[in-house]
């Protein structure tokens, strides 16, 4: 969603935010797709390193300008919405964007239930390398040591990241809608539907519906390796 087909063209401030505060491997990229189905902005994470080289460059803008473009170019209906991940805000070099981006927004805070399915997902793509729907490989025969060592590593930032989430929103007062994965990946839009009412606007049910129906759904990753990675953060988990 990056490409210039979605870029729009807006004269004021977009009449509401919508803020989803993903934790890692949540199914952030599919609850994006369907609330773009809906009409409900063009979601997108803004703060990923690929999409804020895309988009300046594309402008031809600097970063200090690029909430203000962000809003003109990337909203829809009246919304703007984004994905945002944690350590995406430790990294920007203008943290009063955060602070006016925060200010007034619908936040929803996208944790994943069953931690042990998000590490080994997790755990999965820091070994592959892949994040999405990219062509499967085979499977490599990855040493014991080096899976243990992801699997601790995946483990640790998915507790770091809950606790660096809870933390912002309580130092700002925010109360966060939270919504787990499990929803996001129902065929169903009654999320959809929740978080339009939440927003105080219309979904557009015929455009989410066909979302809903051509969307993939989660990744699958590679199903072997997530496996063994699920053992292993099981025996992990049991050692404490």
């Amino acid at each position: 969603m990056r490409a210039l087909a979605y870029d729009t063209t807006s004269s004021s401030l977009p009449d509401k935010k919508l803020l989803v505060c993903a934790a890692p491997r949540a199914s952030s990229k599919r609850l994006a797709r369907l609330l773009l189905g809906a009409g409900m902005g063009v979601p997108l994470e803004y703060f990923n390193d690929n999409s804020i080289q895309a988009l300046t460059e594309r402008w031809q803008i600097k970063k200090q300008d690029y909430l203000a473009h962000m809003y003109a170019r990337r909203s829809a209906n009246g919304v703007f919405a984004s994905n945002i991940q944690f350590p995406q805000i430790q990294k920007w070099p203008h943290a009063h964007d955060f602070a006016a981006l925060f200010e007034g927004a619908t936040v929803i805070h996208l944790i994943r239930d069953n931690k042990l399915a998000q590490a080994a997902s997790l755990a999965t793509c820091m070994v592959t390398g892949r994040w999405g729907f990219e062509a499967a490989t085979v499977t490599k025969n990855y040493s014991t040591w080096r899976l243990k060592l992801a699997a601790r590593k995946a483990m640790q930032l998915i507790a770091e990241d809950e606790q660096l989430w809870q933390s912002w929103f309580r130092q700002r007062g925010i109360e966060p809608l939270v919504i787990s994965t499990e929803r996001v990946n129902r065929h169903d839009l009654t999320l959809i539907n929740e978080i339009a009412g939440l927003l105080g606007v219309s979904a557009d049910a015929a455009s989410a519906q066909r979302m809903l129906d051509v969307d993939q759904g989660a990744y699958p990753g590679d199903p072997e390796l997530k496996s063994r990675f699920r053992a292993l953060i099981e025996e992990l988990a049991a050692r404490g």
